[in-house]
């Protein structure tokens, strides 16, 4: 098979072809480090793309652990996934873009959607882009030296794969005018921003948000001047605080000491490394780009019923730290600020069965639900089709200690037949379960309606009926699947609307 910038070889694997590291765009070391993809060179021969390329640079997803595998700088590959008779006939593409806080993930991750293809009759694609300040490093002279762009790096690398995947998808037996994008998390929100980035027009034409809203989240892009506060401040810690200087300190740097000043620290609420509204790829807010958006985009949008666990897992347990009264009041004084007062009044502690799980509550309701609802309502109003769900099933149990009930990215153990290289080994209803997952997504990227037969019914939102109501949200549980009309109630979002007033 032949790819832009030549001939490569795939691998059989559990009935779907898999074509993996395939480079998208050049190496992004040295003088390129923050600077917009670049094509990929060509290569002699057939390249064999038979095993996963390195990551983007990045730290371990927890405290004290190493990346789940070899990072590089020249880390711009995409892995393909097609039926094994993929060229039979025209298929669908589906790009599924990682979450990870904009600071972890990769496509090794994610490296089985074998069941959606083989079973769906779809081609996934997962690009690599690049995360932590290598992707969202926003200064003024990065600014001047693009004519334009900063702190949209990684957005431009996803924008380089869809441009990669239009151009090949038909050697793989695609259509590159049925291309769905979805992602979970900061792929959620990285979805999001493709209907604010301009040059993404055309490269997608279905899109499936999971966990990741177009407003209220902290992982929407921020302001230029925000962005060049933060860049700065960033750049200052590592050595490279003088403006005359400081492009060139940063690229000199090894990526390792870039990558040791990249996180927030825990009490530090408001991430550092988020897209930039840098009015060049970035040009709107994302709930304005979606208001203005005519399309008429077909949108899944969906959330978990219990968010809030793994956050609390990484930033409390992972460190040796069971909230309490005193932490749960907090972090809602730094992450909500002035509104934390009325937080406590609906959220008191006494009300739960445990302050982690009170917080637990908030960060689901404030962060994923309401804002899953208002992304909703936008997108219906501006015309978009919409359907909306809650995955409510407990992977490790509704009675775990650390990852209770349908906790934040749990659905991708659904969607994905192996995660990390382990085969998720669910059997009888869960393995159903996870089918019925995969049906929705691929009936979606089929047709741009997810019902089809033999799945539960899910209703979309109805066409505008007006700006106070709400549609149904279908409820996905391994022992059956139901439609609601109580989503918003049950998650407080007239309550969480008040932030916005």
């Amino acid at each position: 098979m032949t790819v832009t910038g030549g001939a490569i070889s795939g691998v059989v694997a559990d009935g779907v072809i898999e074509y993996l590291g395939i480079p998208f765009a050049a190496s992004t070391g040295g003088a390129a480090r923050f600077s917009a993809p670049r094509p990929a060179p060509s290569w002699p021969g057939v390249r064999p793309a038979r095993s996963h390329g390195p990551q983007c640079p990045q730290n371990g997803y927890l405290p004290g652990l190493s990346p789940s595998g070899p990072t590089s700088e020249d880390c711009l590959n995409i892995d393909v996934y097609t039926p094994d008779d993929a060229r039979e006939r025209v298929r669908p593409v589906m790009v599924f873009l990682y979450g990870g806080g904009y600071t972890t993930g990769s496509n090794s991750q994610y490296d089985a959607p074998t069941r959606m293809v083989a079973d769906g009759d779809v081609i996934v694609a997962i690009p690599n882009y690049r995360l932590g300040p290598f992707g969202f490093l926003s200064l003024p002279e990065l600014a001047a030296e693009s004519g334009g762009p900063t702190g949209t790096i990684g957005i431009q690398d996803q924008q380089a794969a869809l441009r990669w995947v239009r151009e090949n998808a038909h050697a793989f037996g695609g259509d590159p005018t049925n291309v769905t994008i979805f992602g979970e998390s900061a792929g959620g929100s990285s979805v999001c921003t493709h209907f604010a980035a301009p040059a993404s027009d055309g490269l997608y034409h279905k899109a499936i948000v999971q966990s990741g809203s177009c407003t209220q989240s902290p992982l929407v892009p921020g302001s230029r001047e925000d962005s060049f506060v933060r860049s700065a401040r960033y750049a200052e810690s590592v050595g490279c605080g003088d403006p005359a200087t400081r492009l060139p300190c940063l690229r000199a740097l090894p990526a390792a000491t870039l990558l040791d000043a990249s996180t927030a620290p825990p009490e530090q609420s408001a991430p550092t490394w988020v897209p930039s509204i840098d009015g060049a790829v970035v040009t709107r807010t994302l709930d304005a780009a979606l208001r203005a958006d005519s399309r008429e985009i077909p949108l899944i949008v969906g959330s978990n019923s219990n968010e809030g666990a793994q956050f609390i897992a990484e930033s409390d347990y992972a460190r040796g730290h069971i909230p309490d009264a005193a932490s749960y009041e907090s972090y809602l004084r730094r992450t909500f600020g002035a509104f934390a007062d009325q937080i406590l009044a609906r959220y008191p502690v006494d009300r739960y069965p445990s302050a982690a799980a009170a917080q637990s509550a908030v960060i689901t309701d404030g962060l994923f639900a309401c804002p899953a609802v208002l992304t909703s309502r936008i997108a219906r109003d501006t015309g978009h089709p919409v359907w909306q769900y809650e995955f409510d099933q407990a992977p490790l149990g509704e009675a775990d200690p650390l990852l209770p009930g349908a906790f934040h990215s749990a659905e991708l153990l659904y969607l994905f037949t192996k995660v990390m290289g382990v085969p998720v080994p669910w059997t009888g209803a869960s393995a159903a379960f996870a089918g019925q997952m995969q049906r929705w997504w691929t009936t979606f990227a089929h047709g741009g309606d997810p019902n089809g037969p033999g799945s539960p019914p899910w209703s979309a939102w109805p066409e505008a009926p007006g700006p106070d109501i709400d549609g149904p949200a279908l409820t996905m549980r391994a022992t059956g699947s139901t439609m609601t009309d109580d989503f918003a109630i049950r998650h407080n979002c007239e309550f969480w609307s008040q932030r916005e007033r």
